[in-house]
């Protein structure tokens, strides 16, 4: 990586209010998840990608992979989950494991997917104009 000059006083500005925003909108949501389900954002997290992504299960490396999370991270958090009965985990045949969601955990995130969007549209959508809104998704490749 080749050295850079430090940020200037607009860039540290733009820079500062981008994380501000964004953990604030993912802060807000996760508590009101958290306060109508008990799921914390993570347990939500991994629930509704283990259905949106894999129907229901997926390996344990694809799941890390997607919530952006290291090996000991994932394994940690899943757990947690697994004494709580949200999931289960198996060992595949390459010497992997393959998490499931339980019955219990299904249900939890069923009772929780109408919270989290009425969270979202609360803390970010409403709050965006629709230029505002595409240059997020213009900006994250989404368009």
């Amino acid at each position: 990586m080749t050295p850079s000059k430090p940020l200037t006083t607009r860039e540290l500005r733009l820079w500062h209010a981008w994380e501000s925003f964004s953990e604030a909108v993912i802060s807000r949501v996760g508590h009101d998840v958290t306060q109508a389900t008990g799921l914390s954002a993570a347990d939500y997290g991994v629930l509704s990608r283990l259905i949106d992504l894999g129907n229901g299960q997926l390996r344990q490396r694809e799941l890390a992979v997607a919530m952006g999370w290291d090996k000991s991270r994932i394994s940690h958090q899943l757990t947690r989950m697994q004494g709580r009965k949200l999931l289960t985990r198996s060992k595949t045949a390459e010497n992997g494991s393959r998490v499931a969601i339980s019955p219990a955990g299904r249900k939890a995130v069923d009772r929780a997917r109408p919270v989290h969007a009425l969270a979202v549209r609360r803390h970010l959508i409403e709050r965006l104009t629709s230029e505002q809104a595409a240059a997020i998704l213009g900006l994250a490749g989404a368009g």
